[in-house]
């Protein structure tokens, strides 16, 4: 059996799972839907018009879940484009002359748009991130590039003074889950948490950035680009992790690229491994599952003073960041944006306030702390906190309710 039939008959695996899923798509127009249903029961009917006819099926899905807001898209609009770009990939491979490195990108290329704008099938959660899995380990290992001389730098950031109305956040050691509870949690206090991450393999094997490229670099992820989400030039582009490092990670003199508040693990599981969900995060309301989401960028990346709805362990596994919180009892001093979409976000920016354009935010009273590799950040729900990488940076947030 060739690695091109090898890889195709572990596809084709997963087939009677995306079989049984085509109820979760019933909604579907009459057209898309019996280009699905033909090439989806019939493996021998694809062929290379075939590509076009499925890959129009996902061009006009990209375009309808693309229309108005993305909270409001029906599910069965993304779900269809992942049933869609499961079909996309066995043609991909079917009709590929041998299973080349180059034929390997493109299928992980497909397999990432898909996971990016489609969603989860109920009948089988995994089904592009387990398909990527299995092209990935056929990837030579000439193609897993390691970056020479990049150690990570990390900051001798010291405040020469305090921070304007601002002082240092409490530390302490691990405390024990009683003590977390009733002291932070139910207090609603941001404290820092030291000496418990010590068992998380990232702690040792991110400190090494080749380390992303040989386990994900050629997986397509969304970078924004620009000062911050505040800025007017602040865009969005899809391109690989790889590409990121040695463009973003490592080029100082570029646009700012940062990999922000983005579902990693669940696009990339094999990273997951590496870390563990707090026992902290036990300590919820309700039975919903906690968003896990990556940060990782170069020096000087900014989140703007803002707030969110959740509780937040913010994990610093990666060099150093400089953060300042605010009670939400001091939101009318810290100017919020009045439009819609920023209500959350505030115009101040702590490192250097213009008391002349806020002069209200003298009556703040906030913390301020540097973050190190191996600490996390408790952030209360609807605290305001300003965030700035102060080296290369990986962070992992946990949210729940």
């Amino acid at each position: 059996m060739s690695v091109r039939e090898e890889v195709l008959d572990k596809i084709e695996n997963f087939k009677s799972s995306v079989v049984s899923s085509l109820t979760e798509i019933s909604e579907l127009d009459v057209t898309c839907k019996s280009i699905i249903d033909q090439h989806l029961n019939d493996s021998n009917s694809l062929n290379s018009k075939s590509i076009l006819k499925i890959q129009a099926v996902i061009d006009y899905m990209y375009e309808q879940v693309n229309i108005g807001n993305w909270k409001e898209v029906r599910l069965y609009l993304r779900k269809t484009l992942t049933v869609a770009t499961y079909l996309r990939l066995k043609a991909h491979i079917k009709f590929s002359d041998n299973m080349s490195d180059d034929t390997i990108k493109e299928g992980l290329r497909i397999i990432d748009f898909g996971i990016l704008f489609g969603c989860p099938l109920d009948a089988e959660p995994n089904l592009l991130q387990l398909c990527a899995s299995c092209l990935h380990s056929f990837i030579t290992q000439d193609e897993k590039q390691e970056i020479d001389g990049k150690a990570i730098v990390h900051s001798t950031f010291k405040f020469e003074n305090e921070p304007y109305n601002s002082k240092v956040l409490d530390v302490i050691d691990c405390p024990s889950m009683e003590n977390f509870f009733r002291n932070y949690i139910l207090a609603e206090k941001p404290i820092v948490l030291d000496n418990c991450l010590n068992h998380w393999p990232a702690i040792t094997k991110w400190q090494d950035q080749s380390y992303f490229i040989k386990l994900a670099g050629l997986r397509t992820v969304s970078i924004e680009l620009g000062k911050d989400y505040t800025d007017a030039n602040w865009t969005q582009k899809l391109m690989t992790i790889e590409d990121f490092i040695k463009n973003h990670i490592y080029n100082e003199n570029g646009t700012t690229g940062y990999l922000a508040q983005y579902q990693l693990f669940d696009q990339i599981p094999e990273l997951k491994k590496d870390i563990v969900e707090p026992e902290y995060c036990c300590f919820s309301d309700t039975n919903d599952p906690v968003d896990i989401m990556a940060w990782y960028g170069p020096k000087g990346t900014v989140s703007p003073l803002h707030h969110d709805p959740k509780k937040n362990l913010l994990a610093q596994v990666v060099g150093e960041k400089q953060v300042f919180i605010f009670s939400p009892q001091d939101s009318e001093y810290l100017y919020p944006h009045e439009h819609e979409l920023l209500n959350n976000t505030a115009r101040i920016d702590p490192r250097l306030p213009n008391f002349e354009k806020f002069p209200k935010y003298k009556n703040a009273k906030g913390y301020y702390c540097v973050l190190k590799a191996g600490q996390m950040l408790y952030i209360p729900p609807k605290w305001w906190h300003f965030v700035e990488s102060l080296s290369v940076s990986f962070s992992v947030s946990f949210w729940w309710d």
